[in-house]
């Protein structure tokens, strides 16, 4: 299976990752038009009413869109070199249990834990990295919702790898399909000095980020 080189087709990227996204925002938009359909339901006239199921699903569906909203926003300005990204120190091994919340309980990143030590990554970019890349691993391998990871330190480097599914079948190339999550994680990787690889088929991707130790 081919294994791309971190710095690629920048054109393809973008037009991939502006596909995830309008792929993505069409969840929450499709769930706030059903929860008004709903709510008109129950009233009368052109009044609305939300019980307090309704609003939870309302209030769901907004944060989302919201968060979907920041995340391009937030690649934009990466893409444009207006975020400054800190030099830590970060603690690796929180930074991997801070991502392993936030996946919770939808996907779990299952392995050793990762080796006790800093380095000069920007912490919270790399707790949604992590993130990210377990997220888009699940989406694009094979679903379970298990995710093989670890993190080892290789001479001046870190090496995480994300894997999900089973090695073999037709090898795929990366699409709109691996998720926004993707897209947007591997600009924080390449912020922080990295670089990201991967191995992709049917029901099956593997991600490796490395990271820089100095």
């Amino acid at each position: 299976m081919e294994k791309p080189a971190a710095v690629d087709d920048q054109e393809l990227f973008r037009r991939e990752a502006m596909g995830a996204f309008s792929h993505e925002i069409r969840t929450p938009l499709t769930s706030i038009r059903m929860v008004l359909e709903l709510a008109r339901r129950e009233a009368s006239g052109d009044s609305i009413v939300l019980d307090a199921e309704l609003a939870g699903m309302l209030n769901t569906s907004v944060d989302d869109l919201q968060s979907l909203a920041d995340d391009l926003q937030e690649s934009s300005r990466l893409e444009r070199g207006r975020v400054l990204m800190s030099r830590g120190p970060c603690d690796l091994r929180a930074a991997c249990e801070a991502a392993g919340e936030l996946l919770a309980p939808r996907i779990r990143m299952e392995g050793h834990a990762p080796p006790a030590l800093e380095g000069p990554w920007d912490a919270p970019h790399l707790v949604r990295a992590i993130a990210g890349l377990a997220e888009s691993s699940n989406r694009a391998g094979d679903g379970t919702g298990s995710v093989r990871f670890q993190a080892t330190a290789e001479r001046r480097l870190v090496r995480l790898e994300f894997a999900s599914g089973t090695p073999g079948g037709e090898p795929r190339g990366i699409a709109a399909d691996a998720g926004f999550s993707f897209f947007r994680s591997r600009m924080f990787i390449l912020a922080m000095g990295g670089q990201l690889s991967w191995q992709r088929a049917e029901r099956y991707f593997n991600i490796t980020a490395d990271l820089p130790l100095d």
